[in-house]
């Protein structure tokens, strides 16, 4: 095998990774190839193992990198959780027990990030609604100041909530998802240590 055909196998095995991950993982290797030479190749080829070992290794770094630090939005704890999901599908696990085990954190992942997202949904909602009474009641003004009254209270309160239950929801969301990254680091070392022990 040469680093053309090494890095073409690579490729496909590191596809799966979030793109920015994949860009990076893929300049290392080729900045690796490059510092040592091409006359140097088979040697290179030979330290790194086989790109499904390489890949696996990388991956496996990664997910145990994301998990130093918490993330920083919702999106890149997405990034950081499905780099987690994708090592936990390296990890050396019997196959069977592996995939039922990654279907259900997935399911449980997704069935909580549905709920995050429904009371989201509320918040905005809440948010939306309070002007719109805050609307109403000035068009009532005129024939009744009570109404006007309870239309501005009740225009604050869906405010408030709204905009307190979207941030409950963010906050929540973040620690949710740094939770779940750092589990996944803890089972993915903790897999790497029994592993080595087991050689």
């Amino acid at each position: 095998m040469n680093k053309t055909e090494y890095m073409k196998e690579l490729s496909k095995r590191l596809r799966p990774l979030p793109k920015e991950d994949f860009q990076k993982a893929i300049e290392y290797f080729e900045e690796y190839f490059a510092d040592a030479g091409s006359e140097n190749e088979s040697q290179v080829i030979e330290d790194l193992g086989t790109p499904e070992f390489a890949a696996k290794q990388l991956v496996t770094t990664l997910a145990i990198n994301n998990t130093k630090e918490p993330a920083k939005d919702v999106k890149k704890g997405l990034r950081a959780l499905w780099v987690g999901i994708l090592a936990l599908c390296a990890a050396p696990i019997a196959l069977p027990l592996a995939f039922a085990f990654v279907l259900v954190i997935i399911m449980f992942i997704l069935t909580i990030l549905l709920l995050f997202a429904s009371l989201g949904l509320i918040g905005i909602t809440f948010v939306i609604t309070g002007p719109l009474s805050l609307i109403a009641g000035f068009t009532i003004l005129s024939q009744s100041i009570p109404v006007f009254l309870s239309c501005l209270g009740s225009s604050l309160l869906l405010t408030g909530s709204g905009l307190l239950i979207c941030l409950a929801v963010w906050r929540l969301c973040q620690w949710f998802l740094t939770s779940m990254i750092r589990l996944f680091g803890h089972i993915i070392k903790k897999g790497g240590k029994q592993h080595a022990k087991n050689k």
